[in-house]
């Protein structure tokens, strides 16, 4: 008799387990999804507040300027939404800009705030380069605005 008890026992026992262990995996249907900033283009604006490069879906006929061993003027960034319109970037902790640029050996960029939506330029060599502005959410890219060319000059 105590055999026949030890079965229904080990049966409720392992399917105790395989549920625990199984059923809780990374996709919680009940916690939100994350929000994430939503841009289709790039819209960078010069000190005086003057728009310089526009880009969206990644096509431009803009070209930043840079000059060798100076720092350029205060660049702005601020993006397009998808019926658009300039929207300033977004604010929260864990979202920063990022900026890649094709040559590093003609072109450096520089923040006064790291990570902040604002950039300076300053040429290294004479030539043309491209940058490519991203909005980095957690450390990995939300949105990447696409090539922008950028001519460095004496």
């Amino acid at each position: 008799m105590f055999t026949i008890l030890k079965k229904p026992v080990l049966v409720l026992f392992i399917s105790l387990f395989v549920f625990v262990f199984t059923s809780c995996g990374d996709d919680d249907p009940v916690t939100p999804q994350e929000e994430h900033f939503e841009a289709i283009g790039t819209v960078v604006y010069d000190a005086t507040g003057a728009e310089v490069v526009r880009i969206l879906r990644g096509v431009t006929s803009d070209t930043l300027f840079a000059k060798v061993g100076i720092l350029s003027d205060h660049y702005n960034v601020k993006f397009l939404d998808e019926d658009e319109k300039v929207v300033n970037p977004p604010t929260d902790d864990e979202t920063t800009m990022g900026i890649d640029i094709t040559d590093t050996n003609l072109l450096a960029f520089e923040q006064d705030e790291l990570g902040a939506f604002e950039f300076h330029l300053e040429g290294k060599a004479v030539g043309i380069t491209t940058i490519e502005i991203k909005i980095l959410h957690n450390g990995h890219s939300d949105y990447r605005s696409g090539l922008i060319p950028v001519k460095i000059d004496n």
